[in-house]
């Protein structure tokens, strides 16, 4: 399974140098993967590496998600409020799926327990 560029790219080229394959190539003006190359990092890394140091986290998505879905998710909208509720929708549903970490937890009720003291 390889990944692709998608239009979402904002050609910071932090890739180039990340990718552990030299998969992601660019002539200047466009960014792309080539297929033969990208093994998505497995055995090197836990996660991609164009994935972990893109800015967007959109830059680059699974080439198995397929054609359509790409379009898709990269079509421009001419409502800014349709695109930004959609990003919203998207970016909530990513953090569902994560788990929190017991220690941030932990911070965040010992530092709420703190200010009540102080407020007393």
């Amino acid at each position: 399974m390889t990944y692709a560029i998608t239009s979402d790219c904002i050609r910071c080229d932090r890739c180039l140098s990340a990718c552990p394959t030299g998969a992601i190539e660019t002539n200047g003006t466009n960014v792309w993967i080539e297929v033969d190359r990208c093994n998505q990092c497995e055995g090197a890394y836990g996660v991609p590496q164009c994935w972990s140091v893109c800015p967007t986290n959109e830059g680059c998505v699974p080439l198995t998600t397929g054609v359509a879905a790409l379009a898709a998710s990269s079509a421009p909208t001419n409502d800014y409020w349709t695109a930004w509720f959609a990003k919203y929708t998207q970016m909530v549903e990513r953090l569902k799926g994560t788990q929190q970490s017991g220690y941030w937890r932990q911070w965040f009720d010992d530092y709420a327990q703190r200010l009540q003291q102080l407020q007393a």
